[in-house]
């Protein structure tokens, strides 16, 4: 044996092995070390996702009342959503809003709503409030939900509705709030832009339907048969009039004009699309797939004439009246000047008869004088 063999103690075979042996445990502990800190990198990872996850939930514009919240909890409590998009479903939806700061629906306004979910059980309505704050606990809100799974509550934080939209800077940097109709131009352009956002049906709140829309799609109606309006509106999702319609609401907004920025922005940018002046030419074939309904449709009775749903019969008259035909899918009601018209639970008059009829759930619960 060499010297070095003999100061060891080992014959060099086994030095060698050793050395190796050494050099592979080195290697295992490396490995299991970077094993190690993946781990550890991993879960920090997921750990930051979930956080971020978490926190987008909490600051969504949405507030979403479920069916069960409004039966077993107080007006305070909400589900928060991811994102815009996580409260719309998939099928056809229809929208209506509350623009005028109530935390709740009045029993006409109710009757809109549970008319469209009555005659539409594929369709899903949602009743969004322009504000955060929904009162959860009214009888009329109760009484929908309860009544009707296809309807959904919404209050929307609107700072975050509004950000990164078409309409952000006109929301946010403009006097539009000191105009004369601040209120009905703020509702025109939420309409607008839910439905450029979303797709689907719009519909005023003094609208009662009377048979299925969903035979109906990519239309407005006309109110007198020679102007556009905007109380009944559907468009397919990223549907090109919306979207010409949500540029144009800014661009040219007029604050001191009442119609400027709803009925006629409809009838300009339906003009551009159609490539026609004149409103009964604007059908499905001339306007490439949308169309001004008649105003049988939901305009049968034309406001000079609006007390028409108001007028006391005779007790035996229970006729329908001439003007409800097979053409009309709703009645709006001219809410804007009828709205303190007395309506008698035990009379005659034509809007108890669509009342009774067709929201069965909401005149169950109508005071007798509302």
């Amino acid at each position: 044996m060499k010297s070095e063999d003999i100061i060891t103690g080992h014959p060099k075979p086994c030095w060698r092995f050793n050395s190796w042996k050494k050099i592979w445990l080195n290697r295992r502990v490396n490995i299991n070390g970077g094993r190690a800190i993946l781990l550890i990198f991993g879960c920090a990872v997921l750990f930051i996702f979930a956080f971020n996850t978490l926190t987008a939930a909490w600051s969504s514009p949405f507030h979403f009342v479920t069916n069960d919240a409004l039966i077993d909890s107080p007006s305070d409590l909400r589900r928060e959503f991811k994102n815009n998009y996580d409260f719309v479903s998939k099928g056809d939806k229809a929208f209506f809003l509350e623009t005028g700061g109530s935390e709740t629906l009045n029993i006409r306004q109710a009757c809109a709503v549970e008319s469209l979910a009555l005659h539409n059980p594929n369709v899903t309505a949602y009743v969004l409030f322009s504000q955060e704050r929904v009162n959860s606990s009214s009888t009329t809100l109760r009484t929908l939900t309860a009544n009707y799974e296809n309807i959904r509550v919404i209050g929307i934080n609107m700072d975050d509705y509004m950000s990164g939209s078409a309409l952000e800077h006109w929301y946010k940097y403009t006097d539009w709030r000191n105009g004369s109709y601040r209120v009905a131009h703020f509702s025109d352009g939420l309409r607008l832009l839910t439905l450029s956002r979303y797709g689907g049906y719009y519909f005023d709140l003094d609208i009662i339907h009377v048979r299925p829309v969903t035979y109906y799609r990519n239309f407005i109606a006309t109110e007198d048969g020679n102007s556009a309006s905007n109380g009944a509106i559907h468009a397919d999702f990223g549907h090109p009039v919306m979207q010409m319609a949500i540029n144009d609401f800014p661009a040219n907004y007029k604050a001191d004009a009442w119609t400027h920025n709803g009925p006629a922005l409809l009838g300009r940018v339906l003009t551009k699309w159609c490539g026609v002046d004149s409103l009964p030419e604007m059908n499905y074939l001339k306007c490439r797939g949308f169309s001004v309904l008649p105003k049988a449709s939901f305009y049968p009775i034309h406001y000079p004439r609006w007390r028409e749903f108001f007028n006391q019969r005779a007790p035996n008259d229970t006729m329908k009246p001439d003007w409800l035909t097979t053409e009309v899918i709703g009645v709006h009601i001219w809410n804007k000047i009828s709205h303190g018209e007395p309506v008698c639970r035990n009379s005659t008059q034509y809007y108890t008869q669509l009342v009774r009829t067709h929201c069965p759930a909401t005149f169950s619960i109508a005071p007798d004088v509302f």
